[in-house]
């Protein structure tokens, strides 16, 4: 990782200094990973500093992944008090937030898309709640769709019930009202006039005490997808509750961070998907590597894997089509 191109060493204490320069009192640090979304990041920056944002001393830590679009170059021209960082190769996404852990100052973690939009007040909202909730280690704002839509960005952890039911089961496309889907995505069933207890809540917006990476660790690097319910759930078992906090609210570009791009980023997400569903099942559910169960959900999972992967090739042979006949 670099900072105008100088190497900084693992575990090294950075000497820059962000618009919240006093360590001691700086209460959130705002973690933005990026990678190839220069205009989405210049928009997320400018809601954060484009309003009367916190009343708690905040810094901004934004680690660009490589891009080759230029972003990292716009953070540092365009906001100059901004901590940025660019990584000597493109690490993914848990790997660039992990090395903000080591340095942010703040108390609390804000991890942060860089397609998100942040309204007035969100972040407060999330340190107000966890201040007089100290059982609670990671709240998680609403997300809502550009339209004003809302977002599936609250869940159970997974299960088996979620690969048949859950948001992205063609069950839940097709008949999106079913009872077992409301039992995956609670904001179907759930008040979210009030704060409520969740199994995960999407990393897009989520607030995490600095005590819980010293109680269960960094992110798993392996994972892109299913990063946040991994996290949750080792939060849970660390005996720390996963509050959903409505109150808070972003709008959130729900895959247009400079991820899924290109046909090669959009064939990738097929596969990490599906080796992030096994990863996940290894660590949290799995009895044994010889138990029955273990084979059932392997093959479960490698239909499935087959099944989008023939569905993603014929989307991208639909876009090679239209791209090809041109408008009209």
């Amino acid at each position: 990782m670099n900072q105008d191109s100088t190497p900084i060493p693992s575990g090294a204490t950075v000497k820059e200094m962000s618009d919240q320069s006093d360590e001691s009192e700086v209460r959130i640090s705002i973690i933005i990973a990026n990678y190839n979304a220069r205009d989405l990041l210049e928009d997320c920056l400018n809601s954060i500093y484009q309003q009367d944002f916190s009343r708690y001393r905040f810094e901004v830590l934004v680690v660009d992944d490589h891009s080759s679009d230029g972003s990292f170059g716009m953070v540092k021209t365009r906001f100059p008090q901004v901590r940025t960082y660019r990584n000597e190769a493109n690490f993914h996404y848990a790997t660039s937030n992990n090395r903000m852990f080591d340095i942010a100052k703040g108390r609390y973690l804000f991890l942060l898309n860089n397609d998100t939009i942040v309204k007035p007040g969100a972040v407060d909202v999330l340190v107000d709640f966890m201040e007089a909730h100290p059982e609670v280690g990671c709240a998680g704002s609403k997300l809502l769709n550009e339209d004003g839509s809302l977002q599936e960005s609250v869940k159970t952890l997974p299960s088996v019930r979620s690969a048949f039911f859950g948001a992205r089961s063609y069950a839940y496309r097709w008949f999106p009202n079913n009872i077992f889907s409301k039992r995956e995505l609670l904001h179907l069933s759930k008040d979210i006039a009030a704060p409520f207890e969740a199994g995960y809540v999407s990393s897009a917006a989520a607030l995490i005490r600095r005590d819980i990476v010293e109680a269960v660790g960094y992110l798993d690097s392996r994972l892109s997808y299913h990063v946040d319910a991994d996290y949750c759930a080792r939060i849970w078992k660390a005996g720390w509750n996963v509050v959903y906090v409505p109150q808070s609210v972003v709008i959130h570009l729900n895959h247009r961070g400079g991820t899924l791009v290109s046909p090669r980023r959009r064939l990738m997400s097929v596969v990490e998907f599906h080796r992030g569903t096994w990863i996940f099942f290894e660590r949290h559910m799995m009895r044994s590597y010889w138990h029955p169960f273990t084979w059932l959900i392997a093959a479960g999972i490698a239909a499935r894997f087959v099944a989008a992967l023939a569905i993603q090739q014929a989307d991208e042979a639909r876009r090679w089509l239209l791209h090809k006949l041109g408008p009209g």
